[in-house]
Order: structure tokens, then C-alpha cells, then sequence
């Protein structure tokens, strides 16, 4: 069987099993509802009326008490006022039956021959009222039966009601419901048909666009027309040509951030190199001047401790990037008191107070990089904070069995266009503030990678002039 073929029968055939199933479903739920309507209807007018026999009865008997009448047989009352009773209720489809206790007829205004057993006669308390629906040839009919006792003689009282104007409305709208499914099948099959012939043209173009990316034409995608297997191979071939692209696209990235990081690198190295080169031949070229010597003698060890840290931060970055820790579960709050203790000198040669809060958590890290990592957000921080400012730096568990740390600084800020770009190695946002702290623009992007290495999340929430919030999510706290 062809493809559309199979895609034509399978939504027919689908559309009318639905079809048919909701809509036989609803008239079966309507006819429900309307039959329990009904005997519901006809146990309280059964009620009813046995209520008005026994208060009828009760009053006939009082009456005849006081005046000294003959007394009425119970039987002979039935049969004469039973017929006011239905006056109330549609003389055609409503009447009663009464017999005795012996189950002999006293009243009955029902013309219908009632054939078999009469299960709805057997009532075992003056309370129960029984009911059941027969077929009465043509007709469907309700009887519900209930106790009646008049002057101590028990009675049988059976409310009689046609239904048969119920059923055949079930059976008109059965009849319906077909006419309406042919007339709509036949439609439904019309527009399938057209519709799939559409939808499937998606083949002849399929053809013509594989042979020009065959031919090495990446940049063209093939015109995804349909959801079907055509559809599908149509899409394998737009993303086969899109990896292409994507795959040229990132070598090209590569190499443009490759080149990128050794231009910074030189930067970075040649200012530090041209001052301890420029003192070392001013220190060799001039007489001994003991002020020019000392300040000299500075300048060359500052430049060669900023190149002592561009070394550590290159190889913390080199690190991160290549080695795949083991990971192992520790407590993680000392690594707070750790990190707070390690930073103190620094912070305190800022004036600036760090505010440490760790919720205990065990989780799966490389306690070192993890150290790393913290240094490096709260020496971020310190740099970008004026004297006298805070920093907040916080541990909790979240849920989810995730461990969130958090660094909250009142420093200068980050502008918005620079967030996305400060995980790259050697960018920063203030060349200016990179100068005066010592910065290289590593910090962060070792940040970036020890997190990756963590399988967590990293993510910077900045304002210029109200400061910096970090935040880290690392999983499997416990």
C-alpha cells in the first residue's frame, strides 16, 4: 500500500471510530439521564398519590365516625375514587393499579395485558417501592409499585407510565446520528483525499533538493511540506546540511577566539615585560639613586608577581578545560570558612566586609576547584567593591537535591551588553579597573568551566553603580 494510501485509510478509519464512539456515547449518556429523570419522576408521583389515597381515606373514616355513618369497605373506596387521582396526570400516558392483599385486582386504569411475572409487586415493607420497565407490545412502560395501607388492609399501589415516546426518541436520533455519519463520511473522504495529494508534494521536491546538496549546496534546505516519513527525511537533510554549516561555522569561531586569546595574551604579557624591561635598564643605565632604586625595585616585583598570577590563572584555566575530575561527596560548609579565611587579608586590605552564611550540604566536587571557584567570584568582587561596601556570600539547598551559592556585591557593576561576553577568557568589562586591580580577565571564565566540570549552572545578574549577583547551582546535595 502506497504512502498516502496508508495515510488516507488510517485518518478515515481513525476519524470514525472517534465519530461514531462520541456520538453513540452522547445519545446513550442523553437517553440515560432522561430515563433516570423519568423513574425518578415516578417514584414521587407514586408517592404522591398513595400520600392523597391514605389522607383521603383517613379523612372519610373520621367523617363517618362523627356521624355515625356506615362504615366504607377499603376496597369499595378504591374503586371509586381512584379514578380522580390521575386527573392531575396526561391520561395518556399515565395510569394506576391497585390490588389486594390477596392480589386480586381492585382498580386498574391500565388497557394493556400485562404478561409473566410482576417483580415489582414483591414488597416486603410498607416503605419499599420497587420498578422495572417492561415491553407491552409496542410500548415500553414503567410500573412502580409501593405499600398502601387503608383502615389496616394492605394495598398494592402501581403507578403506570409510558415511556415509549422516550425510547423512540432514542431510536429518531440513532437514525440521525447514521444519515449524518454518511453524508459526512463521504465529505470527510473527498477532502482527505485532496488534502493528501497536497500534503504529499513534498516528494517531487524532495528529489531535486537532494541532488543540489549532494552537489555540495549546504546553504539550501529542502521545503518541509508535510509531518509524514517524507517530512521526516525532508528534516534529516535540512539538519544533515545545518551540522555542516554549523560545524564550519564553529571551526571558524575557533579559530577566531583562538586568535583572539593569543592577542590578549600578548597584551597581557608585553605591558608587565615593558615595565620590568624599562627599570631593569633604568636601574642598569643610571647612577645609584637610592629613592629611584627602591621605586624601581617595586615596579619590577609588582609586574612580575601580575605575571606570576597570569601563569597560575592560565594553568587553573588549562586545567579545568582538560582534566575530568573525580568528584567526590563532602561537607561543603567548610569550604566556605575556607575560602572566607584564604580571602580576609585581601578583603581586609579593601575594607571590605564579607557576610558568610553556608546551609551544611553534602555534595559530589573537586574540593580544590570548588576553592578556586570561590576565591575567584569573592576576589571578583573585593576588586569591583568600594571601601567600606559588603559582600554577601551564602550557601543553601534548594529543591531538587541542589546546592545554590551565591555572591552579592555593592561594587560598580557590570553593563548589560557586557554579561554575555565576561566568561571569555581575557575580557573585561573595565580595561580601566583591569589595570589598577591586576585583573586578566580569567577569573570568571575558570569560574565557567570549574562549574561545567560540577555539572551545575552559573548565572550573573549585574547593574552599573548597584552591583553584582552571582549565582551557582550545583547538583546532588544531600
Amino acid at each position: 500500500m502506497k504512502l498516502w494510501q496508508k495515510v488516507f485509510w488510517c485518518t478515515f478509519l481513525l476519524f470514525e471510530l472517534l465519530y461514531n464512539a462520541s456520538s453513540l456515547y452522547l445519545i446513550r449518556h442523553d437517553f440515560n439521564r432522561n430515563l433516570v429523570r423519568e423513574v425518578d419522576r415516578g417514584l414521587a408521583d407514586q408517592q404522591l398519590i398513595a400520600a392523597q389515597i391514605e389522607a383521603d381515606w383517613s379523612y372519610i373514616t373520621n367523617l363517618n365516625t362523627l356521624l355515625n355513618a356506615a362504615k366504607e369497605e377499603p376496597g369499595e373506596f378504591l374503586n371509586r375514587n381512584a379514578p380522580k387521582y390521575l386527573k392531575s396526570f396526561d391520561p395518556g400516558i399515565t395510569s394506576i393499579e391497585i390490588k389486594d392483599d390477596r392480589g386480586q385486582t381492585v382498580f386498574t386504569g391500565f388497557a394493556g395485558a400485562i404478561d409473566g411475572p410482576r417483580p415489582e409487586l414483591d414488597i416486603k415493607h410498607p416503605d419499599d417501592r420497587n420498578y422495572v420497565i417492561r415491553s407491552i407490545g409496542p410500548k415500553s412502560v414503567l410500573f412502580v409499585s409501593g405499600g398502601l395501607d387503608l383502615g389496616g388492609r394492605a394495598f398494592k399501589l402501581t403507578y403506570i407510565l409510558d415511556m415509549t415516546d422516550l425510547y423512540a426518541d432514542k431510536d429518531a436520533q440513532i437514525r440521525n446520528f447514521i444519515r449524518l455519519n454518511l453524508v459526512v463520511a463521504v465529505v470527510l473522504a473527498a477532502g482527505l483525499y485532496g488534502l493528501i495529494w497536497f500534503l504529499t508534494r513534498s516528494v517531487r521536491l524532495l528529489a531535486e533538493s537532494a541532488r543540489m546538496i549532494a552537489s555540495g549546496g549546504y546553504a539550501h534546505r529542502v521545503a518541509v511540506l508535510s509531518k509524514d516519513e517524507i517530512g521526516l527525511l525532508a528534516e534529516q537533510f535540512n539538519a544533515m546540511a545545518e551540522a555542516v554549516e554549523e560545524n564550519v561555522r564553529a571551526l571558524e569561531a575557533a579559530a577566531e577566539n583562538k586568535q583572539r586569546f593569543i592577542h590578549y595574551l600578548t597584551h597581557e604579557l608585553k605591558t608587565p615585560l615593558t615595565s620590568i624591561i624599562g627599570y631593569a635598564d633604568l636601574l642598569r643605565t643610571t647612577s645609584f639613586n637610592e629613592d629611584v632604586f627602591y621605586r624601581s625595585l617595586d615596579y619590577i616585583y609588582s609586574e612580575g608577581k601580575r605575571l606570576e598570577s597570569l601563569a597560575f590563572k592560565l594553568m587553573d584555566l588549562i586545567l579545568a578545560d582538560n582534566h575530568r575530575p573525580l568528584l567526590n561527596a563532602g561537607d561543603i560548609r567548610p569550604l566556605f570558612e575556607e575560602t572566607a579565611q584564604l580571602m580576609k587579608p585581601q578583603l581586609d586590605a579593601a575594607q571590605v566586609t564579607l557576610s558568610l552564611s553556608a546551609e551544611a550540604a553534602r555534595l559530589p566536587m573537586e574540593r580544590d576547584l570548588l576553592l578556586i571557584l570561590c576565591t575567584n567570584i569573592i576576589d571578583n568582587a573585593a576588586k569591583a567593591s568600594k571601601a567600606g561596601s559588603g559582600i554577601e556570600f551564602r550557601g543553601y539547598r534548594t529543591e531538587g537535591a541542589r546546592y545554590v551559592i551565591e555572591v552579592r556585591d555593592e561594587g560598580i557593576g557590570i553593563p548589560e551588553p557586557d554579561i554575555p561576553n565576561v566568561f571569555e577568557p581575557f575580557y573585561t568589562a573595565d580595561q580601566s579597573r583591569s589595570r589598577t586591580s591586576r585583573g586578566a580577565g580569567l577569573g570568571l571564565a575558570i569560574c565557567a568551566e570549574i562549574v561545567r566540570l560540577h555539572e551545575g549552572e552559573l548565572s550573573i545578574r549585574s547593574s552599573q553603580g548597584e552591583g553584582t549577583f552571582v549565582r551557582i547551582s550545583l547538583p546532588g546535595a544531600c
